[in-house]
């Protein structure tokens, strides 16, 4: 399993937009990806604009797949102008038990 945390700043006129985006479009569009097992929306008061987007994968395989669909394209083209590019990325392998 991998955890991708995506941090974007969201431009502060636009965040009902994002808010409704990510609701409507964004979200499902992610979870209708193979390998998409979930999908959370993570906000600090303290952090301003800035958002994290969590996602869970099966693998890296899979969100490599994603990134090279064109439903990642057009995703990307349907958010142009909500956040301020570019979001910082990190990605976390789950540690099973032995």
């Amino acid at each position: 399993m991998l955890v991708r945390i995506l941090t974007m700043r969201v431009v502060p006129e636009r965040l009902d937009d994002w808010l409704r985006f990510t609701r409507d479009v964004g979200f499902p569009g992610m979870l209708a990806q193979p390998g998409c097992r979930g999908i959370w929306r993570l906000h600090k008061a303290e952090d301003g604009m800035d958002y994290q987007v969590v996602t869970l994968w099966d693998g890296r395989a899979d969100l490599e797949r994603f990134r090279a669909s064109e439903a990642m394209r057009l995703l990307s083209a349907q958010a142009a102008g909500l956040t301020v590019p570019p979001p910082a990325e990190t990605l976390y392998d789950v540690v099973p038990d032995p």
